[in-house]
């Protein structure tokens, strides 16, 4: 009888109480000044709609969120920096061997060229360029996640990659030259958080048993859900100890002999072209 539409159903009346009551909260106290009134009165009509907007259904926002596509996490990724001379570089084995050493560090473990090489088989794939990967994580074995932005264009100069991964990590992000989009930054841990909820999971190691054709298993993947693809970013070890007791998670084998970072990628992305049929 006052002109709004009344509450159909429990759930439309509870978002209506917190506007309702906070406008006779505002009537109460008549003695607050023009400005605060004006105030309180927006919140009310803020809170009402609000609380139509919570219920306004299921189905009338996250049907139109797109969440299939591919998303790739390079694990165990061993980046770290350090002031060596005048400047800060990214350690790696072959220039700074010494250093290591002095340091007590195994020097065969600093291998940031295996995490450049695996960017750019990711980047530079087809499937990337058709716009089905969605992100690359990078994870550090300091715990620092790495969001690599797929339109993000990597130096293909070893040196130059090493200074742009030191400036992430100093940063937190780096920024496109046009239009200021952050193309890489650090995000939060876990890296599972990043991706939707009950989507499948598929760590790649030698040591996952039998190989198989990946050929093969990509047939049985829905296009239309999302991947995860897990691959080691390390000289040494497999990923499999990261996956524990996730059933969510499945290991694989996709040769019988071990593979590089970048050469499982390509063979793992290039099925899944296939599978999706980019060209």
């Amino acid at each position: 009888g006052n002109g709004f539409p009344q509450p159909q159903d429990d759930d439309e009346r509870k978002c209506g109480v917190c506007g309702f009551s906070a406008m006779v909260l505002a009537r109460e106290h008549r003695g607050l000044t023009s400005p605060r009134a004006f105030v309180l009165t927006a919140c009310c009509f803020t809170a009402v709609i609000m609380g139509y907007n919570m219920y306004s259904g299921p189905n009338s926002v996250g049907d139109e969120i797109d969440t299939s596509g591919v998303f790739v996490i390079l694990e165990k990724a061993h980046l770290k920096y350090a002031k060596v001379g005048r400047r800060l570089t990214l350690l790696n084995a072959q220039d700074h061997a010494d250093y290591l050493m002095r340091n007590k560090e195994d020097p065969a473990l600093y291998r940031p060229d295996i995490v450049h090489q695996a960017l750019m088989s990711v980047l530079d794939s087809p499937l990337n360029k058709a716009g089905k990967i969605r992100g690359v994580y990078i994870h550090t074995t300091d715990k620092h996640v790495i969001f690599v932005d797929p339109h993000a264009r990597i130096p293909r100069m070893f040196r130059r990659f090493c200074g742009l991964i030191v400036e992430v990590l100093q940063r937190m992000s780096v920024r496109s030259s046009h239009g200021g989009k952050k193309l890489l930054k650090l995000v939060r841990s876990p890296v599972s958080s990043h991706f939707p909820i009950g989507c499948r999971r598929i760590a790649f190691s030698h040591s996952a048993g039998n190989a198989t054709d990946f050929h093969d298993y990509a047939q049985q993947i829905d296009p239309s859900e999302p991947l995860v693809l897990i691959v080691g970013a390390m000289a040494h070890g497999n990923v499999l100890d990261l996956i524990g007791g996730d059933v969510l998670c499945s290991s694989l084998s996709i040769s019988k002999y071990p593979l590089s970072a970048a050469c499982a990628i390509s063979r793992i992305l290039g099925s899944l072209e296939r599978r999706l049929g980019v060209l």
